[in-house]
């Protein structure tokens, strides 16, 4: 059988090892075996996932059966267990002139921190990912323009209206009144920013407003007489 150096091959399957381990990380490993020597057919072993050095066997006896021949398919892709960790792995056969393999490229990756960090994850997103029974739109207003428009634009969502200029003025008295119970009108400058959102004077939003504490003083009909039969 054929050694690597032979082949001419350990320098560059050493550069390519090592530039795979740069490109996946320090939880990749890539180790090449040369099958002339196998009790120390690790000949490069770059990264650091088996703790394995160069000098190291082959990691099995049945990863050479003397079945190996030029119709071997490279093995992709497949898992192996060490201890706890499970990686994952995949074997490129180094073939002589006649394609029979007499070394191998193995590339080992153990994900196993990142499936932990995986499963952290979930754990921790788990509650974003349950349906609320409360969906609040957003009310992180920069300021106060921001927050009358948030307001405004949830009332004429709640009410199925398309716009501003689609209100009447019943509609906007509702307005007033649901600003009222939010206690927006507590704020300084709310009226005017009202009255601009609503494109009228600020006027027209105490005239609003005095309508609708009017109509909530109001007595309600069949109120009066009875008050004055007591």
């Amino acid at each position: 059988m054929e050694h690597l150096e032979h082949l001419n091959l350990p320098d560059t399957l050493k550069r390519i090892a090592e530039g795979i381990v740069a490109v996946v990380g320090p939880h990749c490993e890539v180790v090449v075996h040369d099958f002339s020597d196998l009790e120390h057919s690790a000949v490069v072993v770059a990264g650091n996932v088996s703790g394995r050095k160069p000098g190291a066997p082959v990691p099995d006896l049945n990863f050479i059966s003397t079945g190996l021949d030029s119709q071997t398919p490279d093995q992709l892709n497949y898992k192996i267990k060490i201890d706890s960790r499970e990686l994952q792995s995949s074997t490129i056969w180094i073939r002589d002139g006649e394609g029979v393999p007499v070394g191998a490229v193995c590339i080992n990756v153990d994900f196993s921190a990142l499936t932990q960090a995986s499963k952290l994850l979930e754990h921790l997103i788990s509650p974003a990912k349950e349906t609320p029974s409360l969906v609040v739109r957003n009310t992180l207003a920069k300021n106060l323009d921001e927050l009358i428009e948030h307001a405004v634009d949830d009332f004429l969502d709640q009410n199925e209206i398309a716009n501003i200029k689609a209100m009447t003025q019943e509609d906007k008295l509702l307005l007033m009144e649901a600003l009222e119970k939010q206690g927006l009108f507590q704020l300084r400058g709310a009226a005017q920013c009202v009255a601009d959102a609503l494109t009228v004077s600020r006027a027209s939003i105490y005239n609003y407003r005095s309508n609708l504490r009017a109509n909530k003083h109001k007595p309600t009909p069949g109120m009066e007489s009875t008050e004055q039969n007591k």
